[in-house]
């Protein structure tokens, strides 16, 4: 078999797959109740503070808020209004995939493997999804054509679909932050990813927006990035469940500092203390 036919039937599974979706996932009026479903880092088994695709979406577009005038100072043709339509929907392809949300650490684990196949069908997968929801999703939303503000999320193909990215990659790295500064050391892998694989890469990871990266700013800055595994060594992480108290303690982390921000501003407090998974107990005989 030619390795065209392999990719025929690659998207032929696919396709199925894709079209025995329920009518409730298809639902625009049930969308943000099915990205709600969706577990933000479901790969990890315990994430203390885990949120959902619902959270991730909203805090995606507030985080693109506070980037944006630095944007348009720099590409004035920025286009504000679709930018936030992607940040709001850059997820909801997710509704419908086997996997659900689709972190960094699953495609990097893909690309190390040398699992390219995997890779060219979770991509394949996104953009059928994209397809299949924009039949049931309305056609025009604040008139801009759903499609192409999906397709814009998944392929990143212009400045506007970059900026949302960046943003993107800044929660889900203060995410597996948060994690660590409260002792779920695992977190230590997405972190130490993103490092290496975004931050130190920016103008690589974002070519058609690589002139922001020149701004002096905790947003773009990648020296404010802080490697976690220096901060245990000097001694300067008591890792612990946060409390009202301990989430006012400041760190030298500039870009946690500010995603904290953002997220008590539109969230509250309890998004950052209200701890909702724990290990498992160990016994005597675990011991």
């Amino acid at each position: 078999m030619t390795e065209l036919s392999l990719y025929s039937n690659l998207i032929s599974e696919t396709f199925k797959k894709i079209n025995m979706v329920t009518k409730d996932l298809l639902s625009w009026r049930k969308r943000e109740e099915n990205l709600e479903k969706i577990k933000r880092y479901h790969k990890f088994k315990v994430m203390f503070y885990r949120t959902n695709n619902k959270i991730h979406s909203k805090r995606v577009l507030a985080l693109l808020e506070e980037i944006i005038p630095f944007i348009v100072k720099i590409y004035p043709n920025f286009n504000i209004e679709l930018a936030r339509l992607i940040a709001i929907h850059h997820d909801n392809h997710e509704i419908i995939m086997k996997g659900g949300d689709i972190s960094l650490q699953l495609k990097l684990n893909m690309k190390y493997n040398g699992d390219n196949e995997g890779l060219r069908q979770l991509h394949q997968e996104e953009i059928l999804a994209v397809e299949k929801l924009s039949e049931s999703y309305p056609q025009k939303i604040k008139g801009y054509d759903y499609k192409r503000i999906a397709l814009h999320a998944v392929f990143k193909d212009c400045i506007e679909a970059q900026a949302v990215s960046f943003a993107d990659k800044i929660d889900g790295y203060c995410e597996a932050v948060h994690e660590v500064l409260a002792g779920n050391n695992i977190f230590l892998e997405p972190v130490i990813n993103y490092l290496s694989n975004t931050f130190d890469v920016l103008v690589k990871s974002f070519p058609l927006i690589e002139e922001v990266f020149d701004f002096k700013n905790v947003w773009f800055d990648t020296k404010s990035v802080v490697d976690l595994r220096d901060f245990f060594e000097d001694g300067l992480l008591g890792s612990e469940p946060f409390t009202k108290e301990t989430i006012e303690r400041r760190t030298v982390i500039p870009q946690y500092e500010m995603w904290k921000i953002v997220t008590l501003r539109n969230f509250g407090v309890g998004e950052l203390i209200q701890q909702k998974e724990f290990r498992p107990i160990k016994t005597n005989n675990q011991t």
